[in-house]
């Protein structure tokens, strides 16, 4: 029995296989014709499934988006968390995340999902929610989290407001995203780092 089938038995448990389908799906739909053309119609048409299926799993279509996208950027880098990793060295840490992610986001597969995001975001306060709380929420607390400890092992001063730089952060990828400099993020985010840095550094005893 395909993944499709399983679904349509009613009384099923809810099948991971098909989950993944109604995600590549609707991921398809997105780079085809962007987020304002995507439909749950649409969605439940490319997968072979009714829209009532697609619902049960997703309450909107921003929830969708959300989820789509995030499981679009984990089954891209798999072994390369999107979350900065944490080798004691908060400057390679940040560097290595911030030019991974600005390369994982420009990618020409990755780019109109992030530009949906935005867009659903600004469609509806509600799916705004949404995703942040799925996609952008967790990246923050991530970022925020690797700062901290960064604070904590005297790497970063204990007076920066770790929020608005992780806001600067994402705040800078999107940006390149959203006037259609995807290619030049890799690039720019190492000056960005160098940036940051200089304003982050804990003083030392020479200082």
């Amino acid at each position: 029995m395909d993944a499709m089938e399983e679904v349509r038995r009613r009384g099923r448990p809810r099948s991971a296989t098909a989950d993944r389908a109604i995600l590549e799906a609707t991921r398809e739909l997105l780079i085809e014709n962007g987020y304002a053309a995507l439909s749950m119609e649409g969605v439940a048409a490319r997968t072979g499934v009714g829209k009532p299926t697609v619902y049960r799993r997703w309450p909107s279509k921003g929830a969708l988006v959300a989820d789509a996208v995030n499981h679009g950027f984990l089954d891209a880098a798999p072994g390369h968390a999107v979350d900065p990793p944490d080798t004691g060295d908060i400057e390679n840490d940040l560097r290595q995340w911030l030019c991974g992610y600005a390369a994982l986001a420009a990618d020409p597969r990755h780019s109109p999902l992030v530009l949906a995001l935005t867009a659903a975001a600004a469609e509806n306060p509600q799916d705004a929610e949404v995703l942040y709380r799925q996609l952008t929420g967790p990246r923050h607390t991530a970022l925020v989290e690797r700062l901290r400890r960064a604070v904590d092992a005297g790497q970063v001063r204990a007076d920066v407001d770790l929020d608005a730089v992780a806001d600067a952060v994402t705040g800078a990828l999107l940006y390149q995203l959203l006037t259609g400099n995807a290619a030049e993020s890799e690039r720019r985010s190492a000056g960005l780092v160098d940036i940051l840095l200089g304003g982050l550094r804990a003083a030392t005893g020479a200082d």
